[in-house]
């Protein structure tokens, strides 16, 4: 059984947050995005957003930060760029959340594909992807800096309410358990 939640907040990835997102990125990535990408589509914003899931709990100041994602959007396909939690805070669902959470935020935009890459190592993160419906659809050969490939994943018919009503009940769960603990 995982552990419980703490109380979490989601909102948008300010120029303020990059210290703690790259620290975030060095201990969750082998290939880590520059400071300057992320201050670059922080500032754009046009066609990405980008999200940090803090702890919400008064006890803590300042919130800490657990996990962070960011997508881009053009028309009606969608691609999530980016998305980690922290180690500490791994194996609480708060992925599986964050996830939920930009899909949500998508499908209210219009997104109708969405497409990401992942390691095949990243066993975790592919067993979460197929659970909320992700299929993969490619490879992407030595598509990162130390050779590995990527698996290219879809989730297709977002807009489609028997594809988005079982995402919509998880979330809807998950955020009963996160406030049960606020």
């Amino acid at each position: 059984m995982s552990r419980v939640h703490p109380p979490l907040r989601l909102r948008p990835m300010q120029l303020s947050d990059i210290d703690a997102v790259m620290a975030l990125e060095h201990v969750s990535f082998a290939d880590p995005w520059p400071r300057s990408l992320y201050e670059r589509e922080v500032k754009a914003g046009r066609f990405s957003r980008y999200y940090i899931v803090e702890t919400d709990t008064p006890d803590v100041d300042p919130p800490v930060m657990a996990g962070q994602a960011g997508y881009w959007l053009l028309g009606d396909e969608a691609h999530i760029v980016t998305i980690a939690v922290d180690p500490q805070w791994r194996g609480r669902g708060i992925g599986k959340w964050l996830l939920l959470n930009v899909l949500a935020e998508l499908r209210q935009r219009g997104a109708e594909l969405v497409t990401l890459e992942v390691r095949p190592s990243n066993a975790a993160a592919l067993a979460l992807y197929h659970k909320l419906g992700f299929q993969a659809i490619g490879q992407r050969k030595r598509y990162y800096p130390d050779g590995e490939d990527a698996y290219i994943l879809e989730l297709v018919g977002l807009d489609n309410a028997d594809v988005w009503q079982p995402l919509a009940e998880e979330l809807a769960g998950l955020d009963a358990r996160i406030a049960r603990n606020a």
